[in-house]
C-alpha cells in the first residue's frame, strides 16, 4: 500500500512566493483602476487606461497560473512505501524496503516476566546473544531490531526465555514487515521436544576443525558449531524443527591435509547418527586407506589385527595389534591400514577380547576407501 506524503519544506517556499506576488499583481490592477477612475473624472479618455488595466489583469493571471503550477512541483508527493499492517518502511523514494535495520515489536503477553529474547534468522542454527538488556515484563512490548534487510530475509524465529530454570516460549517461521508487532501468549511455551538433536562421528582418521549445519534451501553455511578429534563424536542439536526444513547439508574440514567431508539433502529426524568416514572426502588424497571396524559382538575388545589376505598365510602371523585401548560393545572406530586402496581389496581382519577371551575372524573381506566393517556374535572363531 502507498501514501503520499507532501514535501513539506519546498510547499511553504512556493506558497510564500505565491502570495507575495499575488499581492503584487493585485496591488498593481488596483492602482490601475483607480487611475482610470481620475482620469474619467477629469475628462480624459479611458481607453488607454483601459489598456493598461487589461494587461495588467493578464499579467496577474499569468503569474497566478505560473506560480500554481510551481507550487504543485514544489510539494510534489513523495512515495512512502507501507507494509499491509501499515508501517511504513522510511523509504521516501518509492523504489523497494530499503531499510538497513528493520525493527519488529514483542508483546509479552505470557503471564511471566522476561528475561532473555532471542531472534534469528529462520535458515539459521545460531540463536546468537540475548537482545534483552533488562526485562520483558508481562503486558509490556518492546521493540527489537533485525539482523538483516527485510529484501535479505523476511521470516525469523523467536524465543523468550523466562529465566534460569524458566519456561521457554518460540514461535518459528515469522514472516515480518519493518514495525510488525509479535504477540507472545500461554499457547507459545517450548520444552523442545520438537527439536531434533543428532550425533556425529568422526571416523575419517582426521581430525575435523570445524562442522557446518544448514538447511540444503539456503546458501549460508552459517556458525561453525564445533571440532571433532578423530574417533570422537560430537552431539549438536538443530533448533529448527523439521516441519520447517526437512532436508540439511552438513559439511566437515580438516586440515593436514587440507579437504572436507560433505554429506547434502540429509533428512534429519531426532537421535540420527550420522558417521564419516574417509570415503566422504571431498577431494582424494595419496595417504594410506582408512576403514571403520563396528564392534557389535556383544564383548568390549582388546586387539585389532589387519592384513592383507592371502591363501598361504599362516592363522598365527597377525602383525601388530592396532587397537590402543579398548574398543568397547557397540563402539565403531577408525583404523588406517598400510597401503593406499587405489581399488578394492581383499583382507582378513581379527577381533581378540583379550588373554583366554574370545576371538572373531572375517577372511577375504573385500575393503575400500572408508569401508564399515560391521562385527557380531555369529563372527566368533569356535
Amino acid at each position: 500500500m502507498r501514501t503520499r506524503t507532501p514535501n513539506t519544506t519546498n510547499c511553504l517556499i512556493f506558497n510564500s512566493i505565491f502570495c507575495i506576488m499575488s499581492k503584487v499583481v493585485c496591488a498593481r490592477n488596483g492602482k490601475a483602476s483607480m487611475e482610470a477612475r481620475d482620469h474619467h473624472k477629469n475628462g480624459a479618455s479611458p481607453k488607454s487606461h483601459r489598456s493598461r488595466g487589461k494587461t495588467f489583469k493578464l499579467f496577474g493571471i499569468f503569474v497566478a497560473v505560473a506560480l500554481i503550477g510551481f507550487s504543485f512541483v514544489g510539494c510534489e508527493p513523495i512515495d512512502d512505501e507501507k507494509d499491509e499492517n501499515g508501517n511504513s518502511n522510511g523509504n521516501g523514494n518509492g523504489g523497494g524496503n530499503t531499510i538497513s535495520t528493520p525493527s519488529i515489536t514483542i508483546k509479552n503477553s505470557t503471564g511471566y516476566n522476561i528475561g532473555y529474547v532471542y531472534i534469528k534468522p529462520s535458515n539459521s542454527l545460531d540463536w546468537g546473544s540475548n537482545l534483552e538488556n533488562g526485562w520483558l515484563n508481562d503486558g509490556q512490548s518492546r521493540a527489537f531490531s533485525l539482523s538483516q534487510p527485510l529484501s535479505t530475509q523476511n521470516k525469523y524465529d523467536i524465543r523468550l526465555i523466562q529465566g534460569n530454570d524458566g519456561y521457554t516460549f518460540i514461535k518459528y517461521g515469522v514472516t515480518v514487515s519493518n514495525g510488525t508487532t509479535v504477540a507472545f501468549n500461554t499457547n507459545d511455551v517450548n520444552d523442545g521436544s520438537n527439536i531434533p538433536t543428532i550425533t556425529i562421528q568422526n571416523r575419517s582418521g582426521k581430525y575435523f576443525n570445524d562442522v557446518l549445519i544448514k538447511p540444503s534451501s539456503s546458501s549460508d553455511w552459517g556458525k561453525d558449531l564445533g571440532s571433532i578429534s578423530n574417533n570422537y563424536d560430537l552431539s549438536i542439536t538443530i533448533p529448527i524443527p523439521p516441519s520447517n526444513y526437512k532436508e540439511f547439508d552438513i559439511k566437515v574440514s580438516s586440515t593436514n591435509p587440507t579437504n572436507t567431508y560433505t554429506r547434502n539433502k540429509v533428512n534429519i529426524s531426532n537421535g540420527m547418527v550420522l558417521t564419516f568416514t574417509s570415503a566422504d572426502a571431498d577431494n582424494s588424497t595419496i595417504e594410506p586407506s582408512v576403514i571403520v571396524i563396528q564392534n557389535n559382538t556383544g564383548y568390549n575388545i582388546g586387539y585389532v589385527y589387519i592384513r592383507p589376505y592371502s591363501s598361504s598365510t599362516s592363522d598365527d602371523n597377525w602383525g601388530y595389534n592396532l587397537e590402543g585401548g579398548w574398543l568397547d560393545d557397540g563402539k565403531s572406530r577408525a583404523y588406517t591400514l598400510s597401503e593406499r586402496l587405489s581399488a578394492p581389496k581383499d583382507y582378513d581382519i581379527q577381533l581378540s577380547q583379550g588373554n583366554s577371551g574370545y576371538t572373531f575372524t572375517k577372511k577375504k573381506v573385500s575393503l575400500s576407501e572408508g569401508k564399515i566393517v560391521v562385527f557380531s556374535s555369529s563372527d566368533v572363531d569356535m
